[in-house]
């Protein structure tokens, strides 16, 4: 039976957890840090602490964290430079995100807060579908947006490729401060609860952190759950 624990806070704001696989409950790290709430998942913990901010304690594991970030390069054929950036003004960006509307340049994606390292550095996925490209992760197409193929054709006037990077979750067995810039609310909060990982509407892997301000107001957050990878 896999190992959970049960997670509780003091009148004093200390947090403490009961495995069971164990008989004793343990405070936990920061010890320095006094918290209201607290309310747990799968291989994760929220709190509200006494400076009203949201913090995350997620559990160690073998296996670690890591979010993959992407984007994607963009090009259109011409008589003169063959592929290149030289674009429409009606194309999309060089470097966007799937549907071509966000501009996404590789020198734009930014770690979310101190709790996020870089795992090396960009490198194109050589794959598609499943299959390996042979132009070096271009896939082409005749316009903008269409349907891609790795394989180049007579009419494939535009191609792009996707490139990605991954950052990898340290903050470990210790409490992880949410940036407040994604939980802003005019008042502090009062209250979290986690949950929907079994709502059949939701995508696997997916769970929704509620919290209510001391004036009353609600705020819905959903995230991914944590998974090591």
């Amino acid at each position: 039976m896999p190992v959970s624990l049960l997670w509780a806070v003091d009148v004093y704001g200390r947090v403490y957890s009961l495995s069971t696989g164990g008989g004793l409950w343990e405070q936990c790290r920061d010890a320095h840090m006094e918290f209201k709430r607290v309310t747990a998942a799968q291989q994760c913990c929220w709190g509200i602490a006494c400076d009203n901010n949201i913090y995350l304690n997620l559990h160690a594991s073998d296996l670690p964290v890591r979010y993959q970030e992407e984007t994607y390069e963009n090009q259109r054929w011409n008589p003169v430079d063959s592929f290149s950036d030289r674009l429409l003004p009606s194309d999309r960006w060089q470097w966007s995100d799937i549907t071509g509307l966000q501009h996404q340049p590789l020198d734009g994606f930014l770690l979310p807060s101190d709790s996020w390292e870089w795992e090396g550095d960009w490198h194109v996925d050589e794959n598609f579908e499943g299959e390996p490209t042979e132009k070096v992760g271009w896939t082409y197409a005749i316009d903008f947006p269409a349907y891609y193929t790795k394989d180049k054709k007579w009419n494939s006037c535009v191609r792009r490729r996707r490139w990605l990077r991954y950052r990898r979750f340290r903050s470990m067995d210790t409490w992880a401060k949410i940036p407040p810039q994604q939980t802003t609310l005019p008042d502090p909060f009062s209250d979290i609860s986690c949950g929907g990982w079994e709502i059949n509407e939701e995508p696997r892997g997916r769970l929704s952190l509620w919290a209510v301000s001391l004036q009353g107001k609600k705020l819905l957050l959903t995230v991914e759950r944590p998974a090591a990878a």
